[in-house]
């Protein structure tokens, strides 16, 4: 007998403060008169924070960006006349635009309440769970997003220099695709190694919310093999307060520049991500994700 596959959603406790008080958005499904968070299912070959946004804009009208990370849950649920596993992945998010709510089936009715209203309103103990960590990852002081590059033309089909070897067709897609990760993250601080594989990654977010791109050549690979003390002190420079930073570089230069900058060494495939928030206890919150 066959295993069922696990259903994948993403979501996000949505929250702002108003008059020094934090309230969170819930919202109200018909279906199940329940109380809850947004979330929802992927869509096949979805990107788990571009779900997590879409169904929150779905659900509320609202767009978001997404700060840390704040759980899994795993429960069962009914599918094709038995059960299966469910992975509901949420993070902390914040409201950057969006639209007039509109009732639908779906879900008929969203509300703002303070945090200890929304504990008694939230129909599952698993949401309260999921809740209750938003205390425990906020204020975020700096974020981080340490990108290797998309997928190069490989060297030996290239006979000009290797700073200028670009994407290829496929790694010029995942760039695009990029962008919208990026942008779910609230980046608004770009930083590349001088790299032309590196400086496209990030030129179509870039283009997208019209911000230059900072080249160092200090972080490429032949700026790092020429001087490999060179990336000492980027630390100071790379965690602005109040800022969402991205930096591109290269799978030889990654582990050192991620020590550099106070974060667990790993390896990253093309186009991987380690996001990273310092919390204002001094804390670093970090997750990776796969290239979109």
């Amino acid at each position: 007998m066959s295993v069922p596959a696990t259903v994948i959603a993403a979501g996000g406790v949505v929250w702002r403060e108003r008059r020094g008080t934090r309230q969170v958005l819930l919202v109200h499904r018909p279906r199940y008169d329940d109380w809850s968070l947004p979330k929802g299912k992927l869509y096949p070959h979805e990107h788990v924070l571009l779900c997590a946004r879409r169904e929150i804009e779905e659900e509320t009208g609202l767009r978001v960006v997404f700060g840390p990370p704040l759980g899994v849950q795993r429960y069962e649920v009914r599918k094709n006349g038995g059960t299966a596993p469910k992975l509901v992945h949420y993070w902390s998010a914040q409201p950057v635009d969006g639209t007039a709510f509109e009732p639908n089936d779906e879900v008929d009715g969203i509300t703002w309440f303070p945090v200890d209203e929304a504990r008694e309103k939230l129909s599952y103990p698993r949401d309260l769970d999921i809740l209750d960590r938003l205390d425990r990852v906020l204020p975020v002081v700096a974020t981080v997003v340490v990108l290797r590059h998309a997928q190069a033309v490989k060297r030996k089909d290239w006979d000009g220099k290797d700073t200028l070897r670009p994407l290829s067709s496929s790694g010029m897609d995942v760039a695009q695709r990029l962008a919208s990760v990026l942008e779910a993250l609230g980046v608004d601080r770009l930083i590349s190694s001088d790299a032309e594989r590196c400086v496209a990654t990030v030129t179509p977010y870039g283009a997208l919310i019209d911000r230059h791109i900072h080249l160092w050549p200090e972080i490429s690979e032949r700026g790092y093999e020429a001087d490999p003390d060179g990336i000492r002190g980027l630390a100071e420079r790379v965690w602005k307060p109040g800022r969402v930073t991205v930096i591109c570089s290269h799978r030889p230069v990654l582990p050192a520049l991620t020590r550099e900058l106070g974060l667990k060494v790993g390896k990253f495939a093309t186009g991987a991500l380690l996001v990273a928030h310092r919390l204002a206890d001094g804390r670093i919150v970090q997750e990776r994700f796969h290239s979109p």
